[in-house]
């Protein structure tokens, strides 16, 4: 087991939006990273990145929770999708094998993760709908509503999962 890699800034939630910003719609995902980003919450980290690769895994195993957020192109579905990526023993095991390709699916890092750190972050797929993904092309109406009900969504995960924490100026009173 590899320890976690020691980040000088911690952080307990990661935001990796990925997607391709030059085809429309696709460009979801890192639309909602860059934005998360300008936010500067403290303890959150955002990564907007073309696609998912095993390096990832450096910067998840020093995060408690992971959200990934990418288009969605199914046909039909009006908001964003939600939905927890389970570890399976399968993945665990077997863990390295999909980081052999050059581009990785979320479970495949959680696994990748959960492989060399002993530990992986709880983490959850957001997908966000999407209707056209040409090259060049500006978000639909579908893909705009979606990255601001996706943010909302985030925005609630943060304020859902967020801890008390203690300051020296605000003790806390479960230590006192």
């Amino acid at each position: 087991m590899t320890p976690a890699p020691n980040a000088t800034d911690p952080y307990a939630f990661l935001i990796i939006g990925y997607g391709n910003p030059l085809r429309g719609d696709d460009g979801v995902g890192p639309q909602v990273a860059q934005t998360v980003s300008a936010w500067q919450v403290p303890s959150v980290k955002a990564l907007s990145v073309p696609q998912l690769l095993p390096e990832l895994v450096v910067e998840m195993g020093a995060a408690e929770y992971v959200i990934f957020v990418d288009a969605w192109g199914k046909c039909g579905a009006s908001a964003p999708c939600l939905e927890p990526i389970i570890a399976t023993p399968a993945a665990l095991n077997h863990g390295t094998i999909p980081a052999l390709d050059h581009v990785c699916d979320p479970a495949a890092l959680v696994a990748l993760t959960q492989w060399i750190y002993g530990r992986h972050p709880q983490a959850w797929l957001l997908q966000i709908p999407t209707e056209c993904c040409d090259l060049g092309g500006a978000f639909s109406k579908t893909a705009k509503h979606g990255v601001d009900s996706a943010l909302r969504t985030i925005e609630q995960f943060l304020t859902t999962y967020r801890r008390p924490t203690c300051t020296p100026l605000a003790p806390c009173m479960k230590s006192a």
